[in-house]
């Protein structure tokens, strides 16, 4: 009796997680978490679903690392980057509102957040990546030795504005027309991302 192989199963072809990633996130901002089936991701990335276990363990690690390539650097943050430095706030405040008043973008970041506040397995994930691909990528672009003030000062005002209009839904924040609730907002943005003075 032949005994049965273990380890990574076969995909079909290199490059299956990161076919799965990308099938993931338009599925699960297309459909929501509830309604996007691990069948239907491996599908979509042309795999079979003992694949996305190898890679992500579940249904929630896979959306936990799928919607967070949906959020910051290669969706919005990088989009906000170019021009100068000073003026960032404001650019990405809009950046980020502009991608979550998209209905399901929305929704299916709400259950992220969500998910990432009582689930470990999806927080982990989810804090690391934007520790390292968003957090990281702020204090490289502003340099110099304030550069992880202001990083975190920016970092900071976007989460919180996130949070208050989007996933707890602040009726004073949330039913504000947008481009109201960016005004509020710009003038903390402009001094969090300001160069900080030194005496």
């Amino acid at each position: 009796m032949m005994n049965k192989r273990r380890g990574r199963p076969r995909s079909g072809s290199e490059g299956g997680r990161e076919r799965i990633l990308s099938a993931a996130g338009a599925l699960f901002v297309a459909h929501g978490y509830e309604r996007t089936t691990l069948r239907a991701v491996a599908h979509q990335a042309g795999c079979d679903v003992a694949l996305i276990g190898y890679h992500f363990g579940s249904k929630k690690g896979l959306f936990a690392q799928a919607m967070a390539l949906e959020i910051a650097p290669t969706a919005v943050l990088e989009r906000a980057l170019p021009g100068d430095p000073g003026t960032l706030g404001p650019r990405l405040l809009a950046h980020v509102t502009a991608a979550w008043e998209q209905p399901a973008f929305a929704a299916s970041l709400s259950h992220l957040v969500q998910l990432a506040m009582s689930d470990e397995e999806v927080r982990r994930p989810f804090v690391e990546y934007l520790d390292r691909e968003v957090m990281e990528r702020l204090v490289e672009y502003f340099g110099g030795v304030d550069a992880r003030a202001r990083a975190t000062a920016v970092l900071t005002l976007v989460i919180g504005a996130i949070f208050g209009r989007y996933v707890l839904r602040v009726p004073g924040l949330a039913e504000q027309e947008v481009e109201a609730y960016r005004a509020a907002l710009a003038p903390g943005a402009r001094t969090a991302a300001a160069p900080r003075r030194h005496l």
